[in-house]
């Protein structure tokens, strides 16, 4: 769970603090505290630290070749798995991309994605956006 704010300092060579510069400009934030907590969000919601068990939000993109069939993946085997949104996009004449918005477990959300990127012609990719703590965070 998070809690209050805590100041804390941060030594860094100086050409670290100027492309942390750079990627808060770039990315709108209004000062080095947010960048850095910008990053740190998005290193602790990725796939290989977010526990089993944890509560996650997650995009699954699917790229693929127009007329592919997609595999039915049965939620009914995920039990805490939620498709919250499927939307389907012709990039270009010959290819889709398919994005998914999926709540559940990390577990559940991390099983069911895998059948759908690990498809034979299919370029796919699991992105774990939140989890129940950064939501919380947000709620503040």
């Amino acid at each position: 769970m998070m809690g209050s704010t805590t100041r804390f300092g941060v030594s860094m060579d100086s050409d670290l603090v100027e492309l942390l510069d750079r990627f808060a400009l770039a990315e709108g934030h209004a000062n080095r505290s947010e960048a850095l907590r910008s990053l740190v969000r998005g290193e602790l919601t990725s796939d290989s630290t977010v526990d089993d068990s944890a509560a996650v939000v997650g995009i699954v993109t699917l790229i693929y070749k127009s007329g592919k069939r997609l595999p039915n993946v049965a939620v009914a085997h995920y039990p805490s798995l939620r498709i919250s949104a499927n939307l389907q996009l012709h990039v270009e004449q010959q290819s889709c991309i398919k994005l998914l918005v999926v709540q559940g477990s990390a577990r559940d959300v991390r099983a069911w994605a895998a059948r759908l990127t690990g498809v034979a012609g299919v370029i796919g990719r699991l992105t774990i956006c939140a989890t129940s703590e950064i939501l919380q965070e947000l709620r503040r």
